[in-house]
């Protein structure tokens, strides 16, 4: 059984895979593109407006959580994050495009990822920073 499926999944499938092709370009900083489509997944006005059910709704904090490990969060790998967030990001985006384009994919690329940021050291002052179940 899937997650509840929002009627703009599609609208939300292909506003993701602009995106994505956009970081497989690699004529942008993908940190940067990331950023782009968290803030097209929260416009108002968009077609993906019901992003907040089921997996489509996990997708936001997923890209926040690639999108941060630039900066140190919830980890400093020091002179390898860049690198490392740039990987995890390509990684991300090729993932997505061989997905299965349905709910039911959608759903295994959600887990697969909070799983993979799972993963990730993520520890501050010796005890876990944050909670990924969501």
């Amino acid at each position: 059984m899937t997650d509840t499926v929002p009627a703009s999944l599609p609208a939300v499938i292909e506003l993701v895979d602009e995106y994505m092709y956009r970081v497989l370009k690699g004529a942008e900083d993908s940190v940067l593109v990331i950023g782009e489509l968290m803030g097209a997944l929260t416009e108002p006005n968009a077609e993906v407006s019901e992003v907040s059910e089921g997996s489509v709704g996990r997708l936001y904090p997923l890209f926040g959580d690639l999108s941060d490990i630039v900066d140190g969060f919830p980890f400093d790998y020091g002179d390898g994050t860049e690198m490392i967030a740039q990987r995890e990001i390509r990684d991300d985006a090729w993932d997505w495009l061989t997905t299965a384009r349905n709910a039911d994919g959608l759903k295994a690329y959600v887990d697969r990822w909070i799983a993979r940021s799972a993963a990730l050291p993520t520890i501050e002052d010796g005890r876990p920073f944050r909670d990924i179940a969501r």
